[in-house]
């Protein structure tokens, strides 16, 4: 007799077997080894000179304040690139002899940390979108508005509301002596206690919230951001006769705005899908019926957080001159993008010499 059942079991079961054990230890050494160690290596290297760079230009800016609590969140997700990296070393497995003892110990140890380093990033970029649009919509009061001190309280209360949520997750989890099916015995794997179930679902909750919450605030603000320069730069040309050199300086900022917002959209789609996936599909987590392709995807889409902070460093390098201007400093460049740096403009970078709020703004 047919089963009519049948047919609502087998795309689940094709999850769970689709992807073998062999196939697992493979897809993930060249993720989490060579991919992740790649980008976590190269996003360690950029991501500190942006922090130093942003340390340099100082604090007295509110978007440099915002931009230096970003580098310093893409600072923490290559870190955690680095970390998969050296866990799943091949060598690192050969002498644990158990392949699910690594992927416990990854889990716990770097995946959750990427995770609220992820959501921060994340957040700080929808801060600074709104930063810049209430800069255009509103030019006479946010001065008043977004101070330097507010700016800073902005950053600490978005790193420690996010990763406060993440705290939870590993409550639900812990390392210890767990039963491991495929071998029929005791290893060191993930013990969950008996709320680990409502712990872990509240963080990933938050993640989602957070995740969803900063890509729509920069789709949307970025949006407004360009109809309102728009208008700006068409109500300049009407009353100024200077105003060629003021609309070349919108339109470079347009472009950054722009480039950040699609690059961060572009590199978050992958990991919102998942994480509806975690959320949906029960048995779709590191100790469900799915495991290796959960394993799988997060491998495989670990390291795009990592690649936006890359894609973000040369965005600043390209568009912003004073940016460009230290980073040639500290590294005794004179040449990039076809772009010659005077050494006037290079010590200007270096004291903070600037005696308009345009040869001051981060941004032009």
């Amino acid at each position: 007799m047919l089963n009519l059942t049948s047919s609502s079991v087998v795309p689940f079961d094709c999850m769970a077997s689709c992807i073998s054990s062999p196939m697992l230890y493979t897809i993930t050494t060249v993720n989490y080894f060579f991919f992740s160690g790649a980008v976590g290596f190269l996003g360690v290297v950029v991501n500190v000179i942006k922090v130093i760079i942003f340390f340099k230009i100082g604090f007295k800016d509110t978007t440099n304040i915002s931009f230096f609590s970003l580098s310093v969140a893409d600072t923490g997700v290559v870190l955690m690139l680095l970390g998969f990296s050296v866990v799943y070393n091949p060598g690192v497995i050969q002498a644990v002899t158990y392949f699910e003892v690594v992927d416990s110990v990854g889990y716990i140890s770097f995946g959750w940390p990427y995770a609220g380093c992820s959501r921060v990033a994340s957040m700080m970029t929808a801060v600074i979108t709104v930063e810049r649009f209430m800069c255009v919509s509103l030019p006479l009061k946010v001065r008043t508005i977004i101070t330097p001190k507010v700016s800073i309280v902005t950053s600490f209360t978005v790193f420690c509301v996010v990763m406060a949520t993440v705290v939870p997750a590993f409550l639900a989890s812990r390392l210890g002596p767990a039963y491991n099916a495929r071998v029929n015995k005791t290893t060191l794997g993930l013990i969950h206690p008996p709320m680990a179930a409502s712990l872990e679902g509240f963080t990933l909750m938050a993640m989602v919230v957070f995740q969803l919450l900063a890509f729509g605030v920069v789709t949307a603000c970025t949006f407004a951001l360009i109809r309102s320069f728009t208008r700006t730069v068409q109500w300049r040309k009407q009353v100024s006769n200077s105003s060629s050199s003021l609309t070349g300086r919108d339109k470079k900022l347009v472009k950054m705005v722009i480039f950040i917002s699609f690059s961060f959209i572009v590199f978050s789609i992958p990991g919102v899908v998942i994480t509806f996936m975690m959320i949906f599909i029960k048995e779709f987590k590191m100790t469900g019926l799915y495991k290796n392709l959960f394993v799988t995807l997060f491998s495989s889409f670990y390291p795009m957080d990592g690649l936006n902070s890359l894609v973000n460093f040369f965005i600043f390098l390209y568009m912003s001159s004073k940016f460009r201007n230290i980073f040639m400093s500290m590294f005794h460049l004179r040449l990039v993008f076809g772009t010659n740096i005077q050494s006037e403009g290079i010590a200007k970078a270096q004291k903070g010499d600037y005696h308009t709020e345009n040869e001051k703004d981060i941004m032009i």
